[in-house]
């Protein structure tokens, strides 16, 4: 419920709400005490966007001086490793001993972010491209990182280093189109998992990074069927097939938690027709690629009152729509069937969820 009523930007508006829902007699007692966060109060996420972006510049000038200044580093791949290295342990330094000092913090992150790319550097020098060892050992340093380094940011970044060499890492070793079924599991788990809410320092950067990464999988598995055509191998041939199942088996579930938190009995008319208004759109994701993703994340935003991914999850749905529409692969006049089709599905489900909860319609008519 708190998360419901952070929603409210002013104490007005707080207290507006909390009355409205006391006379629906959906909550009771005093309103709640707001504890807010300071850093998270003053560094919003577009802030953090930003800064993440300075540290990410800032840490190509520091390599940049640093391969200027001592050319051996470039040259050896130890040294470069040894190097990243000791950049990755300074940076855990500043971070643990710097508190509310944006600079040094940025400072700490371009460090922390020279380092790695030394580090990636040194091991490119030294392994081959296609080599398993390769993303393994960049897999176990993101990984350390995301867990010791207590930072929003920089544990967003890392999470998404861990995964991006997660995702080659499969690919080397032949398992092909089962990264976003994996990653929306994750989503799906981490979310509803109460780890989120008790070391929200540590798993909320990393939840955010599944998500975005879960979007960017779908994206880039647009142009990979091109790529595995003449193939033999049944993981390349049908892994999109397993990832997207994945997807739809997280969505499915996602839904049965909603359900069984809102206590519906699963024989119940509300609970049958939402199911089966999943399987339907589960469908027709086969069809129009991404969709149970962008609806897997809109669902999350939705249950947990969380707005960046309730704008992720749309920009997605409106991007994944968008690219199946300029597909080549397929006729015009199919492409306009299927997604008429989805439409009258959507508008469908829209004028059944409002005769099964009318209360919903009065809701939204007197503004709550």
């Amino acid at each position: 419920m708190n998360t419901l009523l952070n929603f409210g930007d002013a104490p007005e508006q707080r207290e507006h709400l909390w009355r409205r829902l006391s006379q629906r007699q959906l909550v009771q007692g005093d309103l709640p005490v707001l504890s807010v966060d300071q850093n998270s109060v003053s560094q919003a996420w577009y802030i953090r966007v930003m800064l993440g972006f300075a540290g990410w510049l800032g840490a190509l000038f520091l390599m940049a001086f640093i391969g200027i200044g001592f050319s051996f580093v470039m040259d050896s791949a130890i040294a470069s490793i040894c190097i990243g290295i000791a950049l990755c342990t300074l940076s855990y330094v500043l971070f643990r001993s710097v508190k509310n000092q944006d600079f040094l913090e940025q400072f700490s992150l371009a460090v922390s972010l020279a380092g790695q790319g030394f580090f990636f550097f040194g091991l490119i020098k030294e392994f081959r491209e296609d080599s398993i060892t390769l993303y393994a050992a960049i897999l176990v340093l993101e990984l350390l990182l995301t867990i010791c380094v207590p930072n929003f940011i920089h544990r967003f970044l890392t999470s998404l280093a861990a995964i991006c060499a997660a995702y080659f890492l499969l690919q080397r070793a032949g398992i092909y189109g089962q990264m976003q079924g994996v990653l929306a599991i994750a989503v799906l788990a981490l979310w509803w998992s109460p780890r989120l809410l008790r070391q929200a320092a540590l798993w909320r950067p990393v939840s955010y990074a599944l998500a975005i990464a879960l979007v960017c999988s779908e994206g880039g598995r647009f142009v990979q069927p091109f790529y595995w055509r003449g193939t033999d191998l049944t993981w390349m041939k049908h892994g999109w097939l397993i990832g997207s199942s994945l997807v739809s088996i997280a969505l499915m579930i996602a839904v049965i938690l909603v359900l069984r938190r809102e206590q519906l009995a699963f024989s119940s008319s509300r609970a049958i027709a939402a199911l089966s208004a999943t399987v339907l759109l589960c469908g027709f994701s086969y069809i129009t690629p991404g969709l149970s993703s962008a609806l897997l994340l809109m669902l999350i935003a939705f249950s947990f009152s969380n707005r960046i991914l309730l704008g992720l999850g749309l920009l997605a749905l409106l991007s994944f729509l968008s690219h199946y529409y300029y597909q080549l692969q397929v006729t015009l006049l199919y492409k306009s069937m299927v997604l008429l089709g989805l439409a009258s599905s959507l508008f469908a489900i829209r004028w059944l969820l409002l005769r099964l909860f009318p209360q919903a319609e009065l809701v939204v008519e007197e503004g709550v």
